[in-house]
């Protein structure tokens, strides 16, 4: 396993700003940004991206992770993020940030099965919580590698 910084041991109380990984991305290296409420998740997504080598971002909830895109001064190339957080759920999130980066890839997760997902009227990629670590890391790396997401599209 190779690691790319260190797994922060941040939880919900931590500021907006904290950064799962401390350090800098190194060049041609993707940066991930993973908005989950759930700390436990948190952690072993971004452990999960670490290994497959992405820089990444974390925030405790959508405001928080909203925050941290707009004062991260570089590219963000990819969001993963759970539906349903307090304060501003995940597509409410991705609808902001499809906006503010147009050239954002998004992934949303849900313990609540795609049903929750089109309950809140989006289409986007999905991976029904819990999940498989494979399986997370070939959907990102599935994501990353496709032409950019230019709204909210179904891609079951």
């Amino acid at each position: 396993m190779t690691f790319h910084g260190p797994l922060s041991q941040r939880d919900d109380k931590a500021g907006p700003l904290d950064p799962c990984d401390l350090s800098s991305p190194r060049a041609h290296q993707s940066v991930v940004l993973v908005v989950d409420d759930d700390a436990l998740f948190r952690k072993l997504i971004t452990l999960l991206m670490q290994q497959d080598g992405h820089f990444v971002l974390c925030a405790a909830n959508g405001h928080e992770g909203l925050e941290l895109s707009r004062q991260y001064p570089g590219s963000i190339d990819m969001l993963i993020t759970d539906v349903e957080m307090p304060r501003l759920n995940g597509t409410d999130l991705c609808a902001h940030l499809l906006e503010e980066r147009p050239g954002i890839k998004v992934m949303v997760m849900s313990g609540g099965g795609m049903s929750e997902v089109v309950s809140h009227n989006v289409s986007l990629p999905f991976l029904p919580k819990p999940f498989d670590p494979k399986t997370l890391k070939a959907r990102v790396r599935t994501i990353l590698g496709s032409p950019a997401q230019p709204s909210m599209h179904l891609v079951p």
